[in-house]
């Protein structure tokens, strides 16, 4: 299967179960349709991660849905802030009005808030998660997330972000933000299908470091593509880097040096994973897409 078709089939799991998990709520909040609104469309290639590491490990995709549903909905709780006003305040995400233009700005809030409670519930709560993999792996995966997030993880990475913006910075504290803001999460989403997995502690541990590489490579593509593609295929405002004068490595390096950089990483990245022994084809592919993909 090309990677192409297994994020797109991905994609379309991960809406169908979020859109019959939510459902039943829709009569009683008019948040549910906002919520759908944030989750639905875009790669999801964090929920993807879960998945492809599960697999590789033996977990049947359909065991891993709620965790990478839940994985989703958090990604898309931190995208609705980063768009707020107060954050990056970008009018579009992933090729339609931003939540807080379609919704309203304390409507996005809430809404974020909403995703972020209801997707670490969908881990928590959930009875048949704990059935299958034991509370203990739950419990493990709940806390990879929450490490992910905090202030060693994105919301430091995004303080990090604003406080760099319009001043000379340092090659090191960009990659710091790098894998603060973006490295963390997404190796927190290798890492949960690590753990329902039963993967070692040696090879947790090395998918961690993985994990934090291909971090890296992801923003430093994302930052290329800032300033290299149209709104059109991005499918959301580009420039805007420059605009805000963002701490970034392709301010610092441009953008040949930068690509040069990241190919070297995804390279470093590949030769770990290719150290564990037993395969992980879609892993390996999905790390090739980070690099290539052109939004």
């Amino acid at each position: 299967m090309k990677i192409e078709d297994f994020l797109r089939e991905n994609a379309c799991l991960i809406d169908e179960y979020l859109q019959h998990h939510f459902s039943p709520l829709s009569t009683t909040s008019s948040l549910v349709s906002p919520i759908l609104y944030g989750v639905e469309g875009g790669k999801k290639i964090r929920a993807s991660l879960t998945l492809a590491t599960g697999l590789s490990y033996g977990v049947e995709k359909k065991h891993l849905l709620p965790v990478a549903g839940a994985i989703e909905m958090i990604h898309a709780f931190s995208l609705v802030h980063d768009d707020l006003p107060c954050m990056d305040n970008d009018d579009f995400r992933r090729g339609k009005p931003s939540m807080h233009r379609a919704f309203g700005e304390a409507t996005a809030v809430l809404v974020g808030d909403a995703l972020l409670v209801e997707g670490l519930r969908l881990i928590a709560g959930n009875e048949e998660l704990i059935k299958l993999f034991g509370e203990e792996k739950v419990l493990d995966m709940v806390n990879v997330i929450l490490k992910a997030l905090g202030i060693e993880g994105m919301v430091g990475g995004q303080v990090l972000d604003l406080e760099g913006e319009g001043r000379e910075v340092r090659e090191e504290e960009v990659w710091e933000i790098y894998r603060k803001k973006t490295g963390s999460f997404l190796t927190a989403s290798i890492l949960c299908g690590a753990i329902a997995g039963s993967a070692p502690p040696q090879e947790k541990e090395t998918l961690k470091n993985f994990g934090i590489l291909l971090g890296e490579c992801f923003q430093i593509k994302d930052d290329i593509l800032d300033v290299t593609q149209k709104k059109e295929v991005l499918g959301k405002t580009p420039g805007k880097d420059k605009i805000q004068d963002k701490a970034t490595l392709v301010k610092i390096k441009g953008v040949e040096e930068s690509e040069k950089i990241m190919k070297s990483k995804w390279e470093e990245a590949v030769h770990l994973l290719s150290s564990i022994p037993r395969p992980f084809p879609f892993l390996l592919e999905i790390a090739r897409f980070v690099i290539e993909r052109e939004y």
